[in-house]
């Protein structure tokens, strides 16, 4: 975690922002003891890792769902023959 003394985090407020939005946590320390951390109140969208979270979400619901024992088309022809609309 990376630590900027007040001095640095004043000269570089607007980049230590850009980087606790990015999900980093940056610690401020006065005479070289921590004193304040400064995180994001709401995370930015990152349409990669959104993206990842998703496709985490979906793998863990298919895994976790009981197996009709066909496929898709095999069950859309058991519905059809069996005059389910």
């Amino acid at each position: 975690m990376p630590r900027y003394s007040v001095a640095t985090t004043r000269d570089n407020l607007s980049n230590l922002i850009d980087k606790a939005l990015a999900g980093e946590e940056v610690i401020i320390t006065r005479h070289g003891k921590p004193t304040a951390a400064l995180s994001a109140l709401h995370r930015v969208a990152d349409p990669q890792r959104d993206r990842s979270e998703w496709m985490e979400w979906l793998r863990e619901r298919r895994e976790s769902r009981k197996s009709l024992g066909m496929d898709g088309a095999a069950l859309v022809r058991q519905m059809r023959d069996d005059g389910a609309h």
